[in-house]
């Protein structure tokens, strides 16, 4: 295998395995699960029996073929939630680190918002303020060990611009769709 060949596939590894951990990925597999209505009972092997072929779920296969991602492993991670493991190859490790960081934020901000347990604002209910807030959670996790206030607030400030900038960098770098693309991929996947 070529040294070209061998990136080439680390990068769609790691697209990969970035794609199935975001939030992009909770909301298109929420929505494939509830359109289908799976059946949660089947197991593993059942579930690749009745519902691995492409005709089965063509939702997929059109994700795969926009995202330029193999079929079998996205299907798995959406339907199996079984996630690739995210390659020790990675360069950026630390940017990788905190896209994930900001991305679990996503995930735990867009369920609080289908309870409405934690929004009282009707300024949250838009995507680019969840982000926003995405990001501020991420970053103040970094600065827990921090007691002064006036020290937080400063810190606060650069580690959220520094943030916003490697979450952007990295959802370019491997090519991930961000939380503003996410209604255009629904209605691309949809019928």
């Amino acid at each position: 295998m070529t040294g070209a060949s061998k990136t080439r596939l680390t990068f769609k590894k790691i697209k990969l395995a970035l794609l199935v951990r975001s939030h992009t990925s909770y909301r298109i597999s929420r929505e494939i699960v509830e359109k289908h209505k799976l059946d949660k009972k089947l197991n593993s092997k059942e579930l690749q029996k009745k519902y691995l072929s492409k005709k089965a779920i063509p939702e997929i296969s059109r994700l795969s073929y926009a995202l330029n991602l193999p079929y079998k492993p996205l299907w798995k991670a959406i339907v199996l939630k079984k996630f690739q493991s995210l390659s020790r190859r990675a360069l950026d490790k630390e940017k990788i680190k905190i896209y994930l960081a900001i991305e679990n934020e996503l995930i735990f901000l867009s369920i609080a918002r289908n309870n409405k347990s934690y929004f009282k604002d009707s300024d949250y209910e838009e995507e680019f303020a969840l982000l926003s807030m995405a990001i501020e959670r991420a970053a103040g996790n970094s600065l827990k060990e921090i007691k002064d206030d006036f020290i937080f607030s400063k810190q606060l400030e650069v580690l959220q611009r520094k943030y916003t900038y490697w979450y952007y960098k990295t959802a370019y770098r491997y090519k991930l769709p961000t939380i503003r693309i996410v209604p255009f991929i629904l209605r691309l996947i949809k019928d």
